[in-house]
């Protein structure tokens, strides 16, 4: 009898577990599931109507800033905030923002490489955005591979009420609202 009883206590927890991996395995929602992979991602153009009213002078398409190591700071261009917690740095180190390219929703963020010792929140906007197509739900913030030529994704919240995407980032390189 006590045999028995081990056996189908086994027997339930593995049931479980299958079940779980089903559950998990079969989210459709999670921008990282194996659909939004299988799925070329795009990046974000911003609305002919938005193109069409704004006058642009490239010298507005970048920002730069000295952030306190100790204290911390924000930085601040068009619809792309970046908040330095204090301590992500060692040393006080110039930030910067470029749009090389208003037509899509890429950043450029230097110091190009720059490793955080906290992560450093990013948020986005898309309020402007071309939406027609795109779902929602697959906007992510992404940053560019070099060496692959793919974009990666960041872990991210999206605030569909307020238009923006969220995330933490652990280094500078070029960052993207991608869009499955």
């Amino acid at each position: 009898m006590k045999h028995f009883k081990s056996n189908s206590f086994a027997y339930a927890a593995l049931s479980i577990f299958i079940l779980a991996v089903f559950i998990f395995a079969g989210c459709s929602q999670s921008p990282l599931s194996s659909d939004s992979e299988s799925a070329t991602p795009h990046v974000l153009q911003r609305s002919a109507s938005f193109l069409s009213s704004a006058q642009f002078d490239p010298a507005n398409l970048h920002a730069e800033k000295v952030i306190s190591a100790e204290q911390g700071g924000q930085l601040t261009l068009m619809d792309v905030i970046l908040d330095v917690p204090p301590g992500a740095l060692d040393n006080d180190t110039l930030f910067s923002i470029d749009i090389p390219d208003i037509d899509v929703f890429y950043n450029e963020f230097g110091t190009n490489g720059l490793v955080f010792k906290q992560p450093v929140k990013v948020t986005m906007s898309y309020r402007d955005a071309d939406l027609s197509g795109v779902n929602e739900n697959t906007i992510r913030i992404a940053w560019f591979n070099e060496e692959t030529g793919d974009y990666e994704d960041v872990i991210c919240t999206v605030d569909n009420v307020n238009k923006t995407v969220t995330g933490y980032l652990k280094h500078f390189s070029a960052y993207a609202l991608i869009s499955d």
